[in-house]
């Protein structure tokens, strides 16, 4: 189904409505569905939302470890790289309105900056936006989660210059994100199967490798205990086995490691590690954490 609209010329061309739109992108993702190997299609998902809404994407992220970053679609012409960012980077992020909206609402609903109550967002986290975006055109962002947790998010940031996205296009975004999510669940459950059926490297044990994986989503010794229903003494105990086999001696350390060797989850241990990102630039810092409930201030 199209509606036709006339062009300054005269001429009527015809343009999708949101229903065909939205038949296009489910027909998209049956297809991704289908073709699931254990890792997110962010790439093919970018192009695919630049395409439908006709603005710059990137994929951003932000890991249980404190680890967080970003992938540019494309180059942005004199787009400050990672040293010109500075330690300042860190208090943008932990301000961004759409962060702070995120973190404090839990709602995987798509929002835009423009849309954030003023009273829950810190007014400096729209100066920064202001400051590093807007000579770009890319200070109006409408953000799309694919996955929300209390400490970790995933999410497409689409960027435009002047105007806020439309009531329309909000909505087109709220009904797209639902199936982003699910090629998101499908990427990590897909995985997790995959290595559940594969016998363990490095000598591990069955309990080691869950031990090693509660611990590379950021659990602590005594969360750990709660979930396999063990001590935290027993935790400490594989923990001491699993450093010992892994040649590390710490618990950073052997989650870099586990990451190597593929003992975790790819969707759980990085969310990048599903080969080739976008094209564009990339940008990561190891933190100190810039998401989670706690990490939403406000200005007094």
């Amino acid at each position: 189904m199209t509606a036709s609209c006339t062009g300054r010329r005269g001429a009527v061309t015809q343009v999708p409505t949101q229903h065909a739109v939205l038949a296009d992108w489910v027909d998209h993702v049956v297809e991704l569905s289908r073709s699931a190997t254990g890792t997110f299609p962010r790439v093919t998902i970018a192009d695919h939302l630049a395409e439908t809404f006709g603005c710059h994407v990137s994929w951003n992220w932000a890991d249980t470890d404190g680890r967080f970053g970003f992938e540019l679609q494309s180059a942005i012409p004199g787009y400050a790289d990672t040293a010109d960012f500075g330690t300042w980077v860190v208090e943008a992020m932990r301000a961004h309105p759409l962060l702070v909206w995120f973190a404090r609402t839990q709602d995987p609903a798509p929002m835009t900056v423009g849309r954030v109550p003023g009273e829950l967002a810190p007014p400096r986290g729209g100066n920064y936006l202001k400051e590093l975006l807007e000579p770009h055109g890319h200070e109006q962002q409408l953000s799309i989660p694919s996955h929300l947790g209390s400490r970790s998010y995933r999410a497409f940031v689409l960027a435009q210059g002047r105007d806020d996205f439309s009531d329309e296009q909000l909505d087109l975004a709220r009904r797209l994100q639902p199936l982003l999510a699910l090629l998101d669940r499908q990427a990590e459950v897909t995985s997790r199967v995959r290595l559940a059926t594969c016998s363990p490297p490095a000598d591990l044990t069955a309990r080691e490798v869950a031990v090693l994986g509660l611990l590379a989503e950021g659990l602590t010794a005594a969360a750990i205990g709660r979930r396999l229903q063990v001590s935290p003494r027993t935790v400490h105990c594989h923990l001491g086995h699993v450093y010992r086999k892994l040649g590390v001696v710490d618990r950073m350390m052997a989650v870099t490691v586990a990451r190597e060797l593929g003992l975790v989850p790819a969707a759980a241990a990085d969310p990048r590690a599903d080969g080739p990102g976008l094209s564009g630039p990339s940008f990561e810092w190891p933190g100190p954490p810039v998401y989670g409930p706690e990490e939403a201030p406000a200005d007094t």
